[in-house]
């Protein structure tokens, strides 16, 4: 019976993803950016820290004022998982989004041309935890196993199916034998807490709140995967659309030349910017976070402008390898570089480079 309820909702995700496609596109297409606001998507997680630094101090809104010379505001919605982020940016709810890679190569699917990678923001910043006493030294013991991420199809959800994969499983809803649940972070949280799933793949601090508020023990910090880059690899990147980027080219300069300062401050981070990151993320949450968990966290991620793009044809075969996208999908035209490589020029910075 949980086989069929998983392949159940598995199919229904998969309809309704062809009537959103339909809906993004006519919300899209209909509806015009808005002219003296930024609705700036992110999510309350560390790897989104120049998101929660830069609205919490005023750092962005100053920028736009400064550079635009009116009254410019940052509008932000907060969402728990990239799946709703990508979807909102898609449908005009929002002209910018923080989100992971997975979730922007899923986008690009429904929505070929549209979307725009501009800048980078994290690299790192995601564990695989598990209960203390679960045993996964070989391939055979993760059958049967349920382990939880944000949500179906973002960035942890699609890494942790293809690692299963190389272990030899594959999840219910692909006729494998472990099941994988999505929920929001701080329900894994409790979930884990009462012991009702074995383990979850999920973005900092979740990770460090399951090994140090629910005694869990990480098997595996996604960046000893990525051997080939020295542990490097996009966790999150700042997406617009092409027709927010070719109208707005002033509002996103003046964003990113801030942005820019925000990611440069925060690579040598003081306990003083970590407390205001942990109270933006008080304001979302209504809970901080512990001083050694929030200094944990930060300390398995790196914080860049750089989006790493050779890492998105690795999530892309993921997905492909996984059946999640078609061979199809191309990544010609997601980058675009320009503004940001203007403002690294200006402060004597190395460009960064797309595909």
């Amino acid at each position: 019976m949980g086989h069929l309820r998983t392949n159940v909702a598995f199919a229904a995700v998969a309809i309704a993803s062809v009537f959103l496609s339909g809906a993004v596109l006519s919300g899209y297409l209909s509806t015009a950016p808005t002219g003296f606001a930024l609705r700036l998507g992110y999510f309350p997680n560390v790897t989104h820290a120049q998101a929660l630094y830069g609205i919490a101090t005023g750092a962005y809104e100053r920028a736009l004022h400064q550079a635009l010379g009116m009254d410019f505001s940052i509008q932000p919605h907060a969402f728990n998982a990239g799946p709703a982020a990508i979807t909102a940016l898609l449908s005009n709810h929002v002209d910018m989004v923080f989100v992971g890679p997975s979730p922007t190569l899923n986008g690009l699917s429904v929505a070929p041309d549209i979307l725009r990678v501009i800048a980078g923001a994290s690299s790192g910043g995601a564990l695989f935890v598990v209960q203390p006493y679960v045993n996964l030294t070989t391939d055979a013991g993760y059958g049967g196993k349920k382990f939880a991420t944000p949500q179906w199809g973002n960035t942890q959800d699609i890494a942790l199916r293809h690692y299963l994969l190389t272990k030899g499983h594959r999840t219910l809803d692909q006729g494998g034998d472990v099941d994988i649940i999505n929920v929001a972070n701080a329900e894994i949280l409790t979930l884990f807490k009462l012991g009702r799933i074995d383990g979850a793949w999920v973005p900092e601090p979740w990770g460090t709140r399951l090994i140090k508020e629910a005694n869990g023990k990480a098997i595996l910090d996604e960046r000893t995967l990525w051997l080939e880059t020295n542990g490097e690899f996009v966790s999150t990147q700042l997406v617009t659309t092409k027709r927010y980027r070719e109208q707005h080219p002033d509002v996103i300069t003046a964003f990113l030349r801030a942005y820019v300062n925000v990611t440069l401050l925060l690579q040598r981070e003081k306990k003083s910017d970590l407390e205001i990151i942990n109270g933006e993320f008080k304001n979302l949450t209504t809970s901080s976070l512990d001083e050694d968990i929030i200094a944990d966290a930060f300390g398995n991620m790196n914080v860049t402008y750089d989006p790493i793009a050779p890492s998105l044809r690795t999530y892309l075969a993921w997905t492909q390898d996984l059946e999640f996208l078609s061979r199809d999908v191309r990544l010609d035209s997601l980058y675009d570089l320009t503004l940001l490589n203007q403002i690294l020029e200006e402060k004597g910075l190395p460009p960064v480079t797309g595909l």
